[in-house]
C-alpha cells in the first residue's frame, strides 16, 4: 500500500521515494530505484552509502537501487519518528475498501471519496452511518 508523505530527513525521503512510498518498506514494493545525475552530489552520496547499490550510468543518469540495509534503515526511521500512517479496512454496502490514513476518520472519508465517485447521490452522512472502520490486520 502506498502512502502520501514527505520525510524531513532527505536521505530517508530519497529511499522512501525510490520504493514508491510504501506503508511497509520491508515488504515487496512496485519499485526500488532512484535516478540522478551521474556526476552530482546525490550520486556521490549514494555511492558512499550502504543504503544503495548500483549506480550504473546510462547517458548522464545514474540508477541506484535500495539495498536491504536501506529498507531496514527506512523502517527503523519510520518507527523512530512514529509515522502515523496505518492501514484501515472500511466496509460499506458489503464491500471492503483498504485505505492508508492517519486516523479512522480520515480512512472513512478517503473511502467515501472513492465510493462517491461511482455513486453521485451518496452523501457523506449516509456513508458515515452505513460504514464501519477497523484497523487492518498487520
Amino acid at each position: 500500500m502506498k502512502v502520501n508523505r514527505y520525510l524531513k530527513d532527505r536521505a530517508m525521503d530519497r529511499i522512501d521515494h525510490a520504493l514508491g512510498r510504501p506503508l511497509n518498506p520491508l515488504s515487496e514494493t512496485y519499485r526500488d530505484h532512484y535516478a540522478t545525475d551521474t556526476d552530482g552530489a546525490i550520486a556521490a552520496e549514494m555511492r558512499a552509502s550502504p543504503h544503495w547499490k548500483g549506480g550504473k550510468a546510462i547517458d548522464r543518469m545514474a540508477f541506484f537501487y535500495v539495498s536491504d540495509a536501506g529498507r531496514q534503515a527506512l523502517a527503523d526511521h519510520l518507527k523512530a519518528i512514529k509515522d502515523p500512517h496505518k492501514e484501515y479496512t472500511v466496509t460499506f454496502d458489503g464491500i471492503e475498501i483498504s485505505v492508508v490514513a492517519t486516523s479512522p476518520g480520515k480512512a472513512r472519508y478517503s473511502a467515501y471519496l472513492s465510493a462517491s465517485d461511482c455513486n453521485e447521490d451518496l452523501t457523506f452522512r449516509k456513508f458515515q452511518s452505513a460504514s464501519t472502520v477497523r484497523r487492518a490486520a498487520a
